[in-house]
């Protein structure tokens, strides 16, 4: 069953840290090859909790899947530099199917 990596980004305080995940880290979702469901750049509303800037969602085909990827060597030494520089909350959740 397939899976989404959703993550949730407020606005960074440091630009070039992010560039610099995206630089490293681009590379690594090419290589999984997700589908990219909402990207950055596209319109974010905000209805409950803390404001965010840009929301990320990607499917995977599996749990497993997702998993393999964010945790790889390649993605978490990306990762680090978002990290660094904006408060994000990440999820890797099955998606669900109708019976």
């Amino acid at each position: 069953m397939s899976a989404l990596y959703i993550v949730f980004v407020e606005k960074p305080a440091d630009q070039a840290e992010i560039d610099e995940y995206r630089r490293l880290g681009l590379p690594t979702v090419a290589a999984a090859k997700p589908t990219f469901l909402a990207r950055p750049g596209g319109e974010v509303t905000t209805v409950e909790g803390d404001e965010v800037d840009v929301v990320v969602a990607l499917e995977f085909a599996s749990v497993a899947a997702a998993k393999e990827w964010y945790y790889s060597p390649e993605y978490q030494a990306a990762l680090k530099h978002r990290l660094g520089t904006a408060k994000s909350r990440a999820v890797i959740v099955e998606k669900w199917q109708a019976p």
